[in-house]
């Protein structure tokens, strides 16, 4: 039995591929158990500087729940958390870049997978769209990220079950960009060159604070970016790099300090 996700090393890249092409890389309990896993996985190793996510296949990113295997346990069981949500801790909780090359259609909860990315970029052909309404439920877990990136189309074409072109995902911003199917590893390639060309330790800090902002008074938001701003600036890595700009070099990275979870 082949694996629901292949993980494989680049360099300093951790790609994950949903593995289930024939079924539209539905998400079940096994998949999703696994994708949560592998973000911890890359979360712990501090050689990985981002992750890529994207699927087998060139027809379809992720068709979302898999309503044809265990459907009833990945929408709601009464378990402790629901399988997606765990998947949605996790790469909330893995402060490095997370790159979606996003190959095909992304609808339900391979939306949501999408919409947790940090970058995405995706094909042409690919739709976006959230389904569920059509088989008598409601994109409940996904709408967390949604309702923060595309309001309007998702109480609109959502409300309707429609979907939306690659353009208009991009229009919207749920993508950063749509670009022809053979162009897209070119394009990853590119967003991963200039992500590692950063400090490690900035870009974890940084993912972290504009997640926790969210959620912040302008008060709250201000005292935290006083307390990070003082802390990367006397970071290793803050002198490094300004020793760099002073001397017309590339910095150097050589490590990555802890997350502040102040």
């Amino acid at each position: 039995m082949s694996e629901s996700i292949i993980v494989e090393r680049r360099d300093n890249a951790l790609w994950l591929t949903l593995n289930r092409p024939d079924a539209h890389n539905a998400l079940n309990r096994t998949m999703t158990a696994q994708l949560a896993d592998a973000f911890r996985v890359a979360a712990g190793d501090d050689a990985i500087r981002a992750v890529v996510l994207t699927a087998a296949g060139d027809r379809t990113f992720c068709a979302g729940a898999d309503l044809k295997g265990d459907a009833g346990s990945t929408f709601a069981t009464g378990r402790a958390e629901n399988p997606l949500v765990q998947v949605y801790r996790a790469m909330r909780a893995c402060h490095k870049p997370i790159i979606g090359r996003i190959n095909g259609s992304a609808l339900g909860g391979g939306l949501g997978l999408v919409s947790a990315c940090d970058l995405a970029l995706a094909a042409e052909h690919a739709r976006f769209g959230t389904p569920e309404v059509k088989v008598g439920v409601f994109p409940m877990m996904i709408t967390t990220y949604l309702i923060r990136q595309f309001r309007a189309p998702l109480l609109g074409d959502g409300l309707l079950g429609e979907s939306l072109s690659a353009a208009e995902a991009e229009r919207y911003h749920l993508i950063n960009r749509a670009v022809p199917a053979g162009e897209l590893d070119r394009h990853v390639a590119d967003v991963f060159a200039r992500l590692e060309a950063n400090s490690p330790n900035a870009l974890r800090l940084g993912k972290q604070a504009l997640d926790l902002m969210q959620d912040m008074s302008v008060d709250q938001t201000l005292a935290y970016a006083e307390l990070m701003i003082e802390r990367l600036a006397g970071s290793e890595e803050a002198r490094e790099g300004m020793a760099a700009f002073a001397e017309k070099r590339k910095p150097r990275w050589t490590s990555i300090e802890g997350v502040c979870h102040d």
